[in-house]
C-alpha cells in the first residue's frame, strides 16, 4: 500500500495556475465567482434559504441555486431583483491596469 501525502486545495490551485492558459481562464471567471460569493455571504447573514430568497423576488428555488451555483447564465434582471432583495448593490468599475479594449482595436 501506497501512503501519499493528501494533496491541499491551495497547492493544487498554484499547481494549476502556473499554466498560462488555466491562469487566464481563472482570472477571468473571478470576477463572476467573487459576486457569486457575496450574494451567498449576504443570504447567509440574513438567515435567508434559497427558498425563502427565491419567493421574495418571485421565482423558484432552482432559479436561485443555479445562480449560486454559477454554471448558467442568470438574466441581469434576476440578478438585480436577488440584489435588491438582499439589501446589495452592483457596480462595475474599470480595472486600472487593463488595456484588454485597446489591443483589440484594429484601425
Amino acid at each position: 500500500m501506497i501512503n501519499k501525502k493528501p494533496t491541499k486545495f491551495e497547492e493544487f490551485k498554484e499547481e494549476l495556475l502556473k499554466d498560462p492558459a488555466v491562469r487566464q481562464e481563472y482570472e477571468a471567471l473571478q470576477p463572476k465567482y467573487t459576486i457569486i460569493a457575496s450574494i451567498i455571504e449576504r443570504r447567509n447573514t440574513l438567515k435567508l434559504s434559497q427558498v425563502q430568497l427565491a419567493r421574495i423576488i418571485g421565482t423558484q428555488q432552482p432559479a436561485i441555486s443555479r445562480l449560486e451555483k454559477g454554471n448558467c447564465d442568470t438574466k441581469l434582471g434576476t440578478l438585480f431583483k436577488v440584489v435588491n432583495a438582499l439589501g446589495m448593490d452592483v457596480s462595475v468599475t474599470v480595472r486600472e491596469d487593463d488595456n484588454t479594449f485597446s489591443d483589440k482595436i484594429h484601425v
